[in-house]
């Protein structure tokens, strides 16, 4: 598939079973558990990754802090007391994956709260997993947490953990504050769409690529501006200092489809870059009030059907031989790439490629590190050197 995108289904329907059918998404989520419709979808879509959501308030959310442990195994039993999860449709469970709370801790919450969450979801992982499902968490409001963050309160969660849910919104274009932030702070962007590749940068420096990431909610609101939480099919909301700052910057309020097309295709190229992303879950398709503005349904579905390509039907290979030929791929590599050293990040920088593992010589009693590139066009070769544990005098020689 040529697009990671996915559904977020509020309710049931015909119209949502049609655009299902039409855009054959790998990855759906839903608030509603109709056993006969997703049996249905199942059926049709034997390999789709179906995720629940228990939607509760958020005064009951906040329980947890009072006992993490009991809320989460509570919140897990009944989950799976639901009718949905004793389905089983042709010899597979209805459901893959369930979400635990939404968006219950803001990124400015203490480090007890934090931490208090973070055995919240170990203790609602453990039931959920041995009934056969997959936890999915974190899934906290669209810009909160970063990767220091995930790292210091939530170890447990990212140990017991595959899957983890981000929300990702902004508006009244997906890279609105991403490019802002490159153009005018030079941080290198990923505060509000694209803050997972953000946190997953420092994530995967320690556990690799333990995780998956599923974009749990993705879109556009005006409430990352101080308006209404609503889509971009709702006129704008947002105070008149907001609208000044916008028409200063010469951006437009007014959300087309075609605009909002625009940031969904930028969105998605970006996401393609990202291997451990398995899908982003557009907000919402099949709206129930309030979150008409929202609503997928129709021109963006139609876009999407003619914009992709499936090669769903293409064979993959057998599970046990894929494994096989993976593992064996890692006993038979030779250069390991590592964008962060200090001689590969010059390598690169230069146009260049590594074709050689980091060595040693020793001169004039200077131990140095060295490395082979190669430039794939031209065949220039060059061997970048740094005298060990100096890592910022990075020279090379060229043959």
């Amino acid at each position: 598939m040529n697009h990671k995108y996915g559904f977020h289904v509020n309710r049931t329907g015909n119209d949502v079973l049609d655009a299902i059918k039409r855009i054959r998404p790998r990855v759906i989520k839903t608030l509603d558990h109709d056993v006969g419709f997703w049996t249905l979808v199942r059926s049709m879509l034997p390999d789709v990754f179906l995720v629940g959501r228990v939607a509760v308030p958020g005064s009951v959310q906040a329980r947890f802090e009072q006992d993490p442990v009991g809320t989460g195994r509570s919140f897990a039993a009944n989950i799976l007391s639901l009718e949905a999860n004793r389905t089983i449709v042709q010899g597979r469970r209805l459901f893959d994956a369930w979400e635990s709370f939404n968006e219950a801790v803001p990124g400015h919450a203490s480090p007890d709260t934090k931490r208090a969450y973070d055995d919240f979801q170990v203790a609602f992982a453990a039931p959920i997993k041995q009934a056969g499902f997959e936890p999915v968490a974190m899934n906290f409001g669209t810009g909160n947490m970063l990767g220091d963050d995930f790292l210091a309160h939530f170890q447990g969660t990212l140990e017991t953990y595959t899957y983890l849910g981000f929300h990702e919104y902004d508006w009244p274009d997906m890279w609105r504050l991403h490019e802002e932030n490159i153009r005018e702070k030079h941080q290198g962007g990923m505060w509000l769409a694209l803050r997972y590749r953000r946190i997953m940068n420092e994530v995967r420096k320690v556990y690799g690529n333990r995780h998956k990431v599923i974009i749990t909610e993705c879109g556009m609101t005006q409430g990352v501006l101080g308006g209404q939480d609503v889509g971009p099919w709702h006129s704008p909301t947002v105070p008149q200092n907001v609208l000044d700052y916008l028409a200063s910057k010469n951006i437009s309020p007014e959300v087309t489809k075609e605009r909002y097309w625009k940031s969904l295709m930028w969105y998605n190229d970006e996401l393609m870059k990202d291997g451990y992303v398995t899908g982003a879950l557009l907000f919402v398709v099949g709206a129930v009030h309030p979150w008409e503005s929202f609503e997928h349904l129709g021109d963006t579905v139609s876009r999407l059907e003619a914009f992709q390509v499936d090669d769903g039907d293409s064979p993959e290979p057998d599970k046990v031989l894929a494994e096989k030929l993976v593992a064996a791929a890692a006993e038979a590599q030779v250069i390991q790439f590592n964008p962060n050293a200090a001689l590969q990040k010059r390598i690169f920088a230069d146009g260049l490629v590594p074709n050689s593992p980091e060595f040693e010589i020793v001169f004039d009693d200077v131990r140095y590190v060295a490395q082979r590139a190669e430039h794939l066009k031209t065949g220039k070769v060059r061997v970048y050197y740094v005298p060990k544990g100096d890592w910022a005098r990075v020279g090379y020689v060229q043959r």
